[in-house]
């Protein structure tokens, strides 16, 4: 369905549920558009997040050039355990075992969640980023086995939802927890605000 101008501040390029009662919750009026952009994999996360969320807004602003459009990606990032390799990028598992996989691979240690976020306006594009650190507390084979069972970790980045059952795993976070979840709001705030959209109605 296309946008209906006037009714909407921009379009989200995205489906991502998480994101959708991030921005609900805090009053902006949007619409969700699929983007149909290939996600690309990187070493580096940062690069990575950055990357996929220029090629959703773009993509997705091609076909509305009209309207002010947001991209999002999030990936999870796991140093190596001695700090001298390249570490592990985790997206969003396809399916039980790369979830029992990911989960295996966090329990007991910290790792980095990182957000990227594009809003595209005319030609006009910002593209900026967000880290946040977090641990995970050690979990046995019977709380992953379980974790796994119910299904929540699959479509979620590193193959956990903090804002679900997963939050019982997490001892300590470091940074915006809105980045673990999809979406940076504060960051996204300040970068629509840079385009003239406001979480309040302005006259």
């Amino acid at each position: 369905m296309p946008p209906v101008p006037g009714l909407i501040q921009f379009i989200l390029a995205s489906e991502s549920q998480r994101r959708v009662d991030l921005l609900n919750g805090v009053g902006y009026r949007f619409q969700t558009v699929r983007s149909g952009f290939d996600e690309v994999s990187y070493p580096d996360p940062k690069y990575t997040v950055e990357e996929n969320a220029h090629g959703k807004a773009t993509t997705t602003a091609d076909v509305y050039p009209s309207d002010i459009v947001v991209g999002a990606d999030t990936v999870v990032f796991l140093p190596s355990e001695d700090g001298m390799g390249e570490g592990e990028l985790f997206g969003q598992p396809g399916d039980n075992e790369e979830a029992r996989r990911m989960l295996t691979a966090l329990q007991g240690r910290s790792h980095e969640v990182h957000t990227g976020v594009a809003v595209v306006r005319s030609d006009k594009v910002a593209v900026r980023h967000s880290m946040t650190r977090v641990t995970m507390r050690p979990l046995s084979e019977s709380d992953i086995e379980a974790y796994v069972s119910f299904g929540e970790g699959i479509g979620k980045a590193g193959g956990y939802a903090i804002q679900g059952t997963a939050a019982l795993f997490v001892e300590r976070i470091e940074g915006d927890y809105t980045t673990v979840v999809g979406l940076p709001l504060s960051l996204t705030a300040r970068m629509l605000e840079h385009v003239g959209v406001s979480w309040y109605e302005t006259d």
